[in-house]
């Protein structure tokens, strides 16, 4: 099993000791968060709370997720990077897709896209994108990327947001950056099937046995049940022990996805000595182990 450390919320300058710490200590890679602005006054609910509010400051750092990956690449070697979740319809195609390429290409092809159609209604409105059309925005957006990360030469596309000619993006990765995508409603689900994988996030195990049947169904319908590297990525709600890792198997899920913010909020804003523990206690009960 693939183990990843989140480092959402964490301060920008202790990311390259986070990123050297979490690659000696043998994690896979680094998920990080995707959001553009912290509003003053947030009218859409954040799903992960009981009451609605975001618990973190708007001082919080959410640097940009793929040059993040490019800076942390220059430290490592076999660290991964992956956004978890990159809100794709909160921007227009060319950009994202000339932000992952680069990515992929200094990273030397260590980038994964995480997708997902995003919550945060306020920010959609600051950026001139319908809220109401992303899933659908997102499922184009993501056939472009597609075109444009592994076409060395023209492309073009014709569709319900984009309409262009042939045009040539470079430098384009010399290998495929693997597709998964969040969320947990029938849409989400159908949209993680016909691409490389499911994440998680915000689970009990106990909670996980039905979702993973809906994700089932969805890719037999897909018609990709069969693919051996699809993969599932899961976050839960407290410090995984090995015997959770044993049950995560179980159930077909690949990647485990550390997210101290998740045991405690505020967590994830504590000094680089706190997260080395932390993914050093990790790396000790089940890394180390598998």
């Amino acid at each position: 099993m693939r183990v990843w450390q989140s480092i959402a919320f964490a301060e920008t300058e202790q990311l390259v000791d986070i990123a050297v710490a979490a690659e000696e200590l043998g994690f896979t890679g680094l998920t990080t968060a995707d959001h553009l602005v912290t509003p003053q006054n947030i009218e859409a609910p954040y799903p992960y709370s009981e009451d609605g509010s975001i618990w973190w400051d708007p001082n919080t750092d959410f640097p940009d997720v793929w040059m993040t990956a490019a800076v942390l690449a220059q430290h490592t070697t076999t660290l991964r990077f992956m956004p978890l979740v990159y809100i794709p319809p909160l921007r227009e195609v060319f950009s994202v897709a000339k932000l992952i390429s680069t990515a992929a290409v200094f990273s030397d092809n260590r980038v994964e896209l995480g997708a997902g159609v995003g919550w945060m209604k306020d920010e959609f409105l600051l950026t001139g994108q319908d809220f109401h059309r992303r899933g659908r925005h997102t499922d184009e957006m993501l056939e472009v990327l597609r075109k444009f990360l592994t076409t060395n030469g023209m492309v073009s596309h014709s569709g319900e947001f984009y309409d262009f000619p042939p045009v040539q993006m470079e430098p384009v990765p010399t290998e495929p950056v693997p597709v998964l995508i969040g969320g947990v409603s029938k849409p989400a689900l159908a949209r993680a099937a016909r691409w490389d994988g499911w994440l998680g996030i915000n689970f009990e195990i106990s909670e996980l046995r039905e979702m993973v049947g809906q994700l089932t169904a969805a890719r037999q319908e897909a018609g990709t049940a069969d693919r051996a590297d699809y993969r599932i990525m899961m976050a839960l709600n407290e410090a995984p022990t090995l015997d959770d890792v044993e049950q995560l198997k179980e159930l077909g899920v690949t990647d485990l996805n550390v997210v101290p913010w998740l045991f405690s909020h505020g967590l994830a804003t504590s000094s680089i000595e706190f997260k080395r523990d932390t993914m050093a206690a990790v790396a000790d009960a089940v890394i180390s182990r598998l």
